[in-house]
């Protein structure tokens, strides 16, 4: 009696058609898991910034030729934490009538962002925060000063 060969081959492609198939899938549902975050780095969405990057980086440099921003916080920890800032003109006089929001923010996420306004007192600007966490955290000012708007980031850490 003959023995009849098999083929293998097209349960192979149909093998690998499913592996495929399956593997988008749970790519595209780990990716709804996970979405991308928006940038924040002017305190903005995505569709402004692109829309208005010339006007806003023409009027940073404005700024930052008149204006300077200074973070005074140096350290941070999980828990309260006291939020200073100076702002001076090229002349080093202090700027008093200033609007200054601060973005802290996780450069991973966007889940804990917390916006504050600073209130002038004596010679410099002044709030409280609260961090949730340790870690990494991204201070984004933004100052403004008349019809000048500029932005500052500082990278800060509970860890040190």
């Amino acid at each position: 009696m003959d023995k009849k060969e098999r083929n293998f081959w097209p349960l192979m492609i149909v093998g690998f058609l499913l592996f495929g198939g399956v593997m988008g899938t749970w790519t595209i549902i780990e990716t709804q898991k996970n979405p991308v975050e928006l940038d924040n780095s002017y305190m903005l969405g995505y569709h402004e910034v692109d829309k208005d990057i010339n006007t806003i980086l023409k009027n940073q440099q404005k700024f930052d030729k008149a204006y300077d921003i200074n973070l005074l916080t140096t350290k941070i920890s999980k828990g309260k934490n006291r939020v200073e800032i100076l702002l001076k003109d090229k002349n080093n006089n202090l700027i008093k009538n200033a609007k200054i929001e601060v973005l802290i923010t996780r450069p991973d996420t966007t889940k804990y962002d917390k916006k504050i306004k600073l209130k002038f007192n004596k010679d410099r600007y002044i709030a409280d925060i609260d961090l949730d966490k340790e870690g990494r955290w991204n201070f984004i000012i933004k100052a403004k000063v008349g019809n000048l708007t500029g932005f500052k980031t500082y990278k800060l850490s509970t860890l040190q």
